[in-house]
């Protein structure tokens, strides 16, 4: 009998995962037929066309995403990413995602790259209207409705980076899709130092290629949550660096851990919830008794605290301004999205953005430090889900959580019995690697996202 309950538990998870997806799909059409202020066009998932956003269409980048995806597939078949140095392991899957998500893009030419940072709801539309960055910071909760939606939504470090991004020189939405096509790239490298840190090379050279193609690389170049997902992952994997140091390395790396995600907070709200993240890794390294947890977790949090402290000066406080924002949901879309559906199509979302792969690999993942990454972000999701501050729209703000759960992946990549037959690891992640792809492919060269 005991033999037979992870194998319940696994069908019951893929059927519920099954159930969400055709609830979020059935439930999602007729709202978008009844009830067009909830914005979806595309359920569960967003379409710029707000009505209907699918449109099938051909693009070269299509068929350029899918040759990343082929030499990815072909160097985990071969054996290659047992066999490189993990250093250049970690440089090649991050420079491969950031071009398999950025071949995606181009499906759409031009426009499929900037139109995420060039409409007039997003952030670059306030520089306009935004006085200098002292008096921004200043006056933003009082002057709350004068910013655009995406504005309204989140924090104002994100609108100050941008001001000091055209104070260079470099103006218009091609500076803004760069930032995000350079997070693209740095965020793999972040979750394998994690990886490293946490479970050791083994689990971090089978856990790149599904950094790679995961289908939430539709909505990484064409949004800014790229660039808030690289800063909080490079956190963690300093925060996870820190736990194995000794001491005066551990404040540190902890410091500037702590300087990161705390930047985190005041570019998005929900840096908040993904706090939840490096506290399951703290708490796992104390459990085992590594040698730089107090230290750490002291360099993070004083440093974390020098950062809420200046931007107290510069006069936002976070607690203000997380007010603030939540009256401006509530009295936007958010009134038109029932709970009642959302609270599954979100985890429609979800599973669609980390894949198949991800999901099968969650029911196989056995190692508890790994467990550790993706238990923390599961964690995170589940609260920012149960929130109700997060109804639509989570392809782009639980970009944060995502990779963290793609890793889970790696634990397919392991020999299995078919037929009396061995199938090698590497021929089995292949194919789960392929999947992956192809989800991602189908849905860029369907979905015409808003992002």
């Amino acid at each position: 009998m005991s033999k037979w309950i992870p194998r319940v538990l696994v069908l019951a998870l893929w059927a519920g995962a099954v159930s969400a997806l055709w609830v979020g799909v059935i439930w999602g059409r007729e709202l978008q037929r009844t009830a067009p202020e909830v914005f979806l066009g595309a359920a569960p998932l967003v379409g710029r066309d707000f009505r209907d956003g699918w449109d099938w269409r051909f693009g070269w980048g299509l068929i350029g995403a899918g040759v990343v995806a082929a030499l990815v597939i072909g160097a985990l078949a071969n054996g290659w990413f047992e066999r490189a140095r993990l250093r250049v392991v970690v440089a090649a899957t991050s420079i491969s995602a950031g071009a398999f998500a950025l071949l995606l893009a181009l499906t759409d030419g031009r426009d499929g790259v900037l139109y995420g940072a060039a409409d007039e709801h997003e952030y670059l539309a306030n520089l306009s209207i935004a006085p200098p960055a002292g008096e921004f910071v200043r006056t933003f909760v009082e002057r709350i409705d004068d910013y655009t939606v995406h504005a309204r939504g989140h924090p104002p470090g994100f609108i100050v980076l941008l001001e000091l991004i055209d104070g260079l020189g470099l103006t218009g939405p091609w500076p803004v899709a760069m930032v995000s096509l350079v997070s693209t790239i740095a965020l793999p490298a972040a979750v394998l130092v994690a990886v490293w840190a946490i479970g050791g090379h083994g689990w971090a050279r089978r856990a790149a290629p599904f950094l790679v193609v995961a289908p939430y690389a539709l909505w990484m170049v064409t949004s800014a949550d790229a660039f808030f997902t690289a800063l909080g992952a490079w956190g963690v994997a300093l925060v996870a660096l820190a736990m194995r140091r000794s001491r005066r390395v551990a404040i540190a790396y902890g410091g500037a851990g702590g300087v990161l995600l705390g930047l985190l907070m005041f570019m998005t709200y929900g840096g908040a919830v993904y706090l939840l993240l490096p506290l399951t890794i703290t708490v796992v390294a104390w459990r085992r008794g590594q040698p730089g947890v107090l230290p750490a977790v002291v360099g993070a949090v004083a440093a974390a605290a020098i950062v809420t402290a200046a931007w107290a000066v510069a006069g936002f406080w976070w607690f203000d301004g997380a007010a603030a924002t939540r009256r401006e949901y509530w009295d936007g879309s958010a009134q038109f999205r029932i709970w009642n559906y959302f609270i599954f199509a979100n985890l429609a979302v979800a599973l669609i953005a980390i894949g198949p792969a991800t999901l099968a690999g969650l029911t196989k993942l056995r190692d508890r430090r790994i467990w550790t990454l993706a238990g923390g972000a599961l964690l995170a999701l589940f609260v920012a889900n149960v929130s109700q501050l997060s109804k639509a729209e989570v392809e782009r703000i639980w970009l944060l959580f995502y990779p963290w759960l793609v890793v889970a992946g790696a634990a397919l990549v392991a020999p299995i019995e078919v037929r009396r037959l061995t199938v090698g690891p590497a021929a089995r992640g292949a194919a789960w690697v392929a999947a992956q792809a192809l989800t991602a492919i189908l849905l860029q060269a369907a979905l015409v996202s808003k992002w």
